[in-house]
């Protein structure tokens, strides 16, 4: 399952995305909207954990929007250290899957990213659980 990891913060960014890969995703990191896109028209990824503030929380609900016009069906999670309630009133809450608030437990990201797969086909199981079937 291929992840993409939005954050301007280097170091967050880099932990999250080796997390990541230890848990046995593929993983692309951007540390600016400009970024992001660039990756998801280019490498797909099912889904995308964004910081909210990207400087600014305006940056990272536009790059809610730009993401899922690229792809209706990629799961968005909000990983942000930022007021989440910004969301609330906003049309942008309801493209996000799931809203999640540093520090989030490695283990709450990664059940939110398999969460969403389980029944979708086009992810084969062993994207799921990072094994290779046999």
């Amino acid at each position: 399952m291929k992840i993409l990891v939005v954050d301007d913060d280097c170091d967050q960014r880099h932990i999250r995305t080796l997390l990541l890969l230890r848990a046995g995703f593929e993983a692309s990191e951007a540390g600016d909207a400009t970024g992001a896109k660039a990756i998801a028209t280019t490498e797909h990824p099912h889904a995308a954990v964004i910081d909210l503030r990207l400087p600014t929380v305006e940056d990272g609900i536009a790059l809610i929007r730009d993401l899922k016009s690229l792809d209706p069906a990629m799961r968005l999670i909000v990983l942000t250290g930022a007021n989440i309630h910004v969301l609330d009133a906003r049309p942008e809450r309801t493209l996000v899957d799931q809203l999640l608030v540093k520090p989030a437990p490695t283990a709450d990201l990664i059940d939110a990213l398999r969460g969403g797969v389980q029944d979708d086909p086009a992810v084969r199981p062993a994207d799921v659980t990072g094994q290779t079937a046999h």
